[in-house]
């Protein structure tokens, strides 16, 4: 069995009767959620954690969550006492917080230059692995959001997604290209499996507006707006959408929008959910923005997919992983392809 280790001030606690560990291109932050007995092994007195402590998650020696612990539920019956904990990364204050900077704007800044900004206050470190386009000419806080609200209006603008490195920083990128080597086969290695084929928030056709800065020699109506427009070519009946983007700037940045908010609607409204037998394959824990190929007849699937979401679930039915998948297109800056003719004419990926 996987070895599950919960750190706080250098104590280890392991053991634990109920596991679940989830991470994520969709989440800013990793989550845990942690049951054991009130006496951890090798402990003759039960150990008092409380919430704000800074701890990590490892499983098998590999740091999956740095950050800190959220709840703590102490319970009792007659015949059990149990303590259940439960926190996020650091980059969950990013979520919970209000953004506060000296002047709330940034003039001729880079994303990662901004978004470094943001979360230095909290102490959460900014890579990025990805190129980010040019400097904006202005950005500016809204009163009373969210850090996290302010750096993902900045992602949605480039077109990038923000991802916890489970180490206690925050990482800039993109949707991944490396493939695992274990493939995801119905009535192989797939328990249980579900997908979701929705086109209830998708559309024909996004059409971003944006109201571009002006000169001293433009008229009103030459500078108003900028627009671009993205199509989803497999949405095949009448449905425009008209979005108004976050920053003023010129067509091509907002034609990234676009391209990004059909994309990101593909992945939302088509994926599928897998759960498979422990928490490896064949090369090492199942991990998120990776390409896996899925052979799923039920579910009309014989391709690689993109591993959105990963959970590693300890219960009493013994350990596994929920895969939620989505197509690989999703959460990329690549206009949508129109779909393949195949034999199955329903055929909905």
């Amino acid at each position: 069995m996987p070895d599950v280790i919960l750190t706080i001030n250098g104590a280890n606690y392991g053991g634990w009767e109920s596991v679940q560990v989830s991470r994520g291109i969709e989440q800013i932050a990793g989550t845990f959620e942690l049951s054991v007995s009130e006496r951890w092994p090798e402990q003759a007195t039960p150990m008092v954690i409380r919430p704000g402590d800074a701890c990590t998650v490892s499983i098998d020696s590999e740091v999956l969550i740095t950050g800190y612990v959220d709840d703590v539920t102490p319970e009792y019956d007659d015949s059990n006492h149990t303590v259940s904990v439960s926190g996020r990364d650091k980059t969950g204050d990013l979520v919970d917080c209000s953004a506060i900077h000296a002047s709330g704007q940034w003039s001729g800044r880079t994303m990662p230059q901004i978004v470094t900004d943001i979360c230095a206050p909290f102490g959460v470190a900014v890579k990025a692995e990805t190129d980010t386009g040019a400097a904006f000419p202005t950005f500016a806080l809204q009163e009373g959001e969210a850090a996290f609200e302010a750096v993902e209006r900045l992602a949605r603008m480039r077109g990038v997604l923000l991802v916890s490195d489970g180490k206690g920083g925050l990482v800039i990128t993109r949707a991944g290209a490396e493939k695992i080597p274990t493939s995801l086969i119905e009535g192989e290695n797939i328990l249980t499996a579900s997908a979701t084929l929705s086109w209830r928030d998708r559309y024909s056709k996004y059409i971003l507006k944006s109201q571009a800065a002006g000169g001293d020699f433009t008229t009103p109506e030459e500078h108003s707006q900028a627009k671009a427009v993205a199509t989803d070519p497999n949405i095949t009946r009448y449905r425009p959408l008209i979005i108004m983007a976050e920053d003023q700037g010129g067509s091509g940045s907002i034609k990234d929008r676009a391209t990004w908010e059909a994309a990101v609607r593909l992945g939302k409204g088509s994926r599928a959910t897998i759960s498979v037998q422990g928490w490896r394959h064949g090369a090492g824990l199942w991990q998120p923005n990776r390409l896996v190929q899925v052979v799923s007849p039920w579910l009309g699937l014989d391709r690689e997919m993109l591993i959105a979401t990963c959970a590693f679930v300890l219960d009493e039915s013994g350990t596994r992983t929920e895969l939620g998948l989505v197509l690989p297109e999703a959460y990329s800056l690549v206009p949508l392809p129109e779909k393949k003719k195949k034999k199955k004419e329903d055929d909905a990926w």
